[in-house]
């Protein structure tokens, strides 16, 4: 059960910004909310991934273990936001992990509830999708941009900035990469 005053900030997310009221509630139904303290893992790196996480209150870290038990964080995420899209819409483990850095509230959808959706309401489940789809590319865009800006800040490291080029050119144009 989701408290209202939950409710209430998931359904004004700007996540759903282009979602009608009726499918936001329907969505809302498909969920479940918890909460955990800063530090807890909430998406473990190379764990199967079971739900998509919607964060509601607080913030979260995303960071990868390397080799030798480094550390490296990727980004910050603060509410409201959503994480474990890839892992949830892919068979593969995440390559991430997901930390809270606060006190969170999350609102979670497992692949039981996202398969019910997509079976009672495609619609909504279509708008899910779509919204997933608009935030991974604000993501990507996010990531072409820092790559070119931190190229063009090192612009006498030209085999770099080559190898950059071409790998954006695979990217558009073959199939599998």
């Amino acid at each position: 059960m989701v408290k209202a005053d939950v409710a209430e900030q998931f359904l004004a997310a700007p996540l759903l910004v282009d979602v009608d009221l009726d499918a936001r509630q329907a969505l809302l139904a498909m969920l479940e909310e918890s909460h955990a303290t800063a530090g807890a893992i909430l998406l473990e790196q190379g764990e199967p991934n079971d739900h998509l996480s919607f964060l509601i209150e607080g913030s979260v870290v995303i960071e990868r273990s390397l080799p030798g038990g480094r550390k490296e964080t990727l980004a910050q995420l603060t509410a409201p936001a959503v994480f474990g899209t890839t892992s949830f819409f892919r068979p593969t483990p995440p390559t991430i992990a997901v930390r809270a850095s606060t006190d969170v509230c999350i609102l979670t959808m497992g692949h039981p509830a996202h398969e019910k959706l997509r079976r009672d309401d495609p619609r909504t489940a279509e708008a899910l999708a779509l919204a997933v789809v608009r935030v991974l590319a604000e993501r990507f865009d996010l990531l072409d941009k820092r790559v070119s800006d931190f190229l063009a800040q090192h612009a006498d490291d030209q085999p770099k900035t080559t190898e950059w080029s071409g790998f954006r050119a695979r990217l558009f144009e073959e199939p599998k990469i």
